[in-house]
């Protein structure tokens, strides 16, 4: 870049006063072995000026004939790469190539006829270049024709039609090389144009905010002149005269904008470039390369590094307060897309948070990519619904203090969560000590009713590691019942606009609870919708009718044993313990719950067995089985909710995972037999 913008510093302090009535100010602020230059200066400060401050009229002027030229330069240059082809086929024929030569010398005078049309200032002017253009372009075609008469075939005769073609082309635009009339057009583009800038200048009042640019050259002068020009902004400048500062600048100061010189010593500009684009940081800073170097080809490579724009010295001042203002406001938009994705990446952090505790990743994630993915409201889906709840909490939940139940709750309600998602199911909600799970919504697949088969054995089969648990917390061992349903649900988010949930509704919801409330410990019950949809093969037991609310006929169920492949699981069978038959029948009490309330009648039944998970009576009335009961001890020594099941003989087991000690029971007089 040289050091020759030193003396331009007075140059600059005269033109500042170069205006009517201070020539005395402007010779005295220069140096007097330069006085003669600073007076040529202040006079191309006039001309330049004068070409400057154009008025509307001239401005319209000129735009429309550079808009001309333009048109014109297109078949203009068209024609000189044809005519550069025919000269390459005719380098063998002397003659047609000195034909060939006299088109290519004629284009050679269209074009540089060319570059005067933004000079000419009036009609006689513009005839006058007409007239010209059309002397040379009748040259062209007359030379075209000459070789195409004599070249009869050749393989360069292509190209000399094409010629021919877009001469025409080219004699059509030039009779619009014309001043535009008086008043103008209300339609011309032109026109339009320069009304759309001026509207755009009333909406560009609006300034943009100051911001922090490094300005970068190792010139003095060049950096001043540019943080003045910055400065007029209210834009703060900081200043750095090599590479090496700049970076170590931007890293610690992190500017809005950098303004970058190219040809410095040590780091020069293109490195600058590269650096920056290498750092995940730095790269989200605009950079401006400003340069005497016209070089093409190297503004496309800083372009290429990263550069937002490549600007030639010396800069036009309006000009670069304009690509800096714009790139600023571009930075703006960019900055506030960042903050607006680090929130919306915060959010999905938290949707995956809370939703992660009770959905597998698949389904979060395809929530977060559906667009009303959380809006109000549900959609009719298939789904196989999964209820579970833990046998004769209610009697845990009186022998334990609240803390201690919160504990066994949260030990066995984790290692349910993870197989449920581990099988891709919806945990749609915790209630108490029981579990709705769904497959199917939010996401339906063709396995749902299997996965839920194979979920509800895996749940049965986890109790082991619940337990263990458990006991080695001083906790009780507990065993849940499941029950399945599968059927038609409304699904999607329920509540209101502060505050809801993804839940499901329907009759098949409800009737999949009543299904588990069938239940003993240990034990999974299926509905036949559920067992028709599976696809892999199904190990049952014993099949029970039970009468169901909301249904006119027995609902027929059946015990799951197991789920074949992919899944290949079985409940765990141990051998049942031997009953310990009581040497003399205790008489007893019990009320069947109805919905959970006790009922009115208190019937009497006999104690005759009993082993740790249940109890053997008999009763002189049939009772109603499965059913849930509340069992009173003798003299109404403790009560014991479980669950009663027929056994043989016209016994009833009552299974319950509270030992029956607890009830005051004798743990004497009783003698073993596996019958």
């Amino acid at each position: 870049m040289g050091r020759i913008g030193l003396p331009f510093c007075g140059f600059a302090e005269g033109a500042r006063w170069a205006q009517p009535g201070h020539y005395k100010e402007a010779c005295q602020a220069l140096p007097a072995a330069v006085l003669f230059c600073c007076g040529a200066a202040i006079i191309a400060v006039f001309i330049l000026g004068a070409e400057r401050v154009l008025n509307d009229k001239q401005r319209i002027e000129k735009a429309y004939l550079d808009d001309i030229r333009q048109s014109l330069y297109a078949p203009l240059t068209a024609m000189q790469r044809r005519a550069a082809s025919v000269e390459q086929a005719l380098a063998d024929d002397p003659a047609a190539l000195a034909d060939a030569r006299r088109i290519s010398e004629a284009l050679e005078v269209l074009s540089a006829s060319l570059e005067t049309a933004a000079e000419a200032s009036d009609d006689t002017a513009l005839s006058r270049l007409r007239h010209d253009q059309r002397n040379s372009i009748g040259v062209v075609e007359g030379y075209v024709e000459i070789l195409l008469e004599d070249l009869g075939d050749a393989s360069c005769c292509e190209a000399l039609s094409e010629i021919a073609t877009l001469s025409k082309r080219f004699q059509l635009e030039l009779e619009k090389l014309r001043l535009p009339t008086a008043g103008g057009d209300k339609t011309d583009p032109i026109s339009s144009i320069f009304k759309s800038f001026k509207r755009g200048l009333r909406l560009d009042q609006r300034r943009v905010a100051p911001a922090t640019i490094l300005v970068v050259d190792d010139n003095d002068s060049s950096r001043e002149l540019l943080a003045q020009q910055l400065q007029r902004q209210e834009h703060l400048v900081i200043e750095a005269s090599s590479g090496e500062r700049a970076l170590e600048v931007m890293r610690s100061a992190k500017p809005d904008l950098l303004l970058l010189d190219l040809v410095m010593p040590g780091l020069n500009g293109y490195e600058v470039l590269q650096t920056i684009r290498a750092d995940e940081e730095l790269r989200r800073i605009p950079v401006v390369v400003i340069s005497g170097v016209q070089d093409e080809a190297g503004a496309i490579h800083c372009i290429d590094a990263g550069a937002s724009d490549y600007l030639i010295k010396p800069v036009n001042a309006t000009l670069l307060g304009a690509r800096v203002s714009a790139l600023l406001e571009r930075k703006s938009w960019f900055d506030r897309e960042r903050e607006y994705l680090a929130e919306l990446e915060k959010s999905q952090r938290f949707v995956r948070k809370v939703f992660g505790r009770y959905l597998s990743d698949e389904i979060v994630q395809r929530l977060l990519d559906e667009q009303d993915g959380l809006r109000l409201g549900g959609e009719r889906r298939q789904v196989t619904v999964l209820m579970a709840d833990i046998r004769d909490f209610s009697t845990i939940s009186l022998l334990l203090e609240p803390e201690r139940c919160m504990l066994l709750l949260n030990h066995y309600l984790a290692v349910m969560t993870e197989v449920i998602q581990g099988f891709r199911g919806t945990v749609d909600e915790f209630v108490g000590d029981g579990i709705l799970a769904v497959f199917g919504a939010p996401v339906s697949e063709e396995d749902d009713a299997d996965r839920a088969l194979a979920c509800a054995v895996a749940m049965q089969r986890a109790m082991g590691e619940v337990n263990a648990r458990n006991v080695a917390e001083g906790l009780p061992a507990i065993e849940i019942g499941i029950g399945l349903n599968t059927g038609d649900v409304v699904a999607g988010n329920i509540g209101s606009e502060l505050r809801s949930k993804y839940g499901v509704v329907g009759h098949n919801v409800n009737l999949a609870s009543r299904i588990e409330a069938c239940t003993a410990g240990g034990q999974i019950l299926a509905s036949p919708a559920t067992l028709e949809n599976a696809r892999s093969e199904v190990l049952r037991g014993r099949c029970i009718e039970v009468s169901v609310k909301g249904l006119d006929a027995p609902l027929p169920l059946s015990e799951v044993l197991g789920v074949g492949l992919p899944y290949d699981l079985l409940l765990e069978s141990p051998e049942p313990q031997p009953w310990q038959w009581l040497a003399t029948p205790q008489s007893l009490t019990l009320n069947v719950l109805e919905s959970k309330r006790l009922g009115d009648e208190r019937l009497p039944v006999h104690l005759c067995a009993r082993r740790d998970n249940g109890l053997l009576i008999e009763s002189d009335v049939e009772l109603p089985s499965p059913s849930d009961i509340c069992l009173f001890g003798p003299g109404e020594e403790g009560s014991l909710y479980g669950k009663l099941v027929a056994a043989d003989d016209g016994r009833y087991e009552l299974r319950t995972t509270i030992q029956p000690g607890w009830l005051g029971l004798a743990a004497t007089d009783t003698t073993e037999n596996n019958g």
